[in-house]
């Protein structure tokens, strides 16, 4: 006698199908939500050594303004001891004055977080686009200003060669390390013929003009500075 077929539970086999692909959509749930999670961890993190770097370079930028603005005045009033009336001028005073024309480093300021932030291509939604935007634009200016700080810096040899034959016993400026190659018994003592060189006037007063426009850049770049830093401290 052959045995009768159990006839086919369509309802279980239902709810057994839909809690299967239900169980399959929620781990793909949970594993896209844990990803983002995680994706707004590390952008956080990110952003906060953004953060930091940008605030070391406003010390530095600080600090930057206030050497060009003591070069500048530095070089504007060397340029008033210029002419033939030089007998009050002393070598000493000469010195003195390139110690502090020559007071001020070339700009270099720290880019790697943001370049790290910028190229990881983390979030680019609400606050994240403006906080990318505000960076690309201050790395922008920020290559810019470093290198018309270089170009200052380069400026200096021409200023030097313009000086054998002129000064001696240039002692303080003999102690900075552009100057460390002309030790004082290679210039002959003419303070006189010094200060009278227009073509030696030319080129201060054009390195003076140059001081002025890295003073604006580092201002500039700290105003965008500052910017970026209310950017990323408002969504903290």
């Amino acid at each position: 006698m052959s045995k009768s077929r159990q006839p086919i539970d369509w309802y279980r086999m239902a709810i057994e199908g839909f809690v299967i692909v239900a169980s399959i959509l929620l781990a793909f749930a949970i594993d896209a939500w844990w990803d983002q999670l995680q994706e707004v961890r590390d952008a956080n993190d990110q952003v906060a050594r953004v953060g930091s770097e940008l605030r070391a370079n406003v010390a530095l930028l600080k600090t930057q303004d206030h050497l060009l603005e003591d070069t500048t005045q530095a070089a504007r009033e060397f340029l008033s001891m210029m002419g033939p009336d030089v007998d009050s001028v002393s070598t000493q005073d000469v010195g003195l004055m390139f110690a502090r024309i020559y007071g001020v480093g070339t700009l270099s300021l720290s880019k790697s977080a943001s370049q790290d932030f910028l190229s990881s291509g983390q979030l680019t939604a609400n606050r994240w686009v403006d906080i990318r935007l505000s960076l690309a634009e201050l790395l922008s200016e920020v290559r810019q200003a470093e290198s018309s700080s270089l170009e200052l810096r380069q400026m200096r040899p021409r200023m030097l060669e313009q000086l054998h034959g002129s000064v001696s016993g240039l002692d303080v400026v003999r102690m900075h390390p552009v100057m460390v190659d002309y030790p004082a018994s290679r210039f002959a003592s003419s303070v006189s013929t010094l200060l009278s060189d227009m073509a030696f006037e030319s080129l201060i007063a054009n390195y003076a003009i140059r001081m002025e426009l890295n003073r604006v850049n580092a201002r500039r770049l700290l105003e965008k500075h500052l910017v970026a830093i209310d950017l990323i401290e408002s969504g903290n």
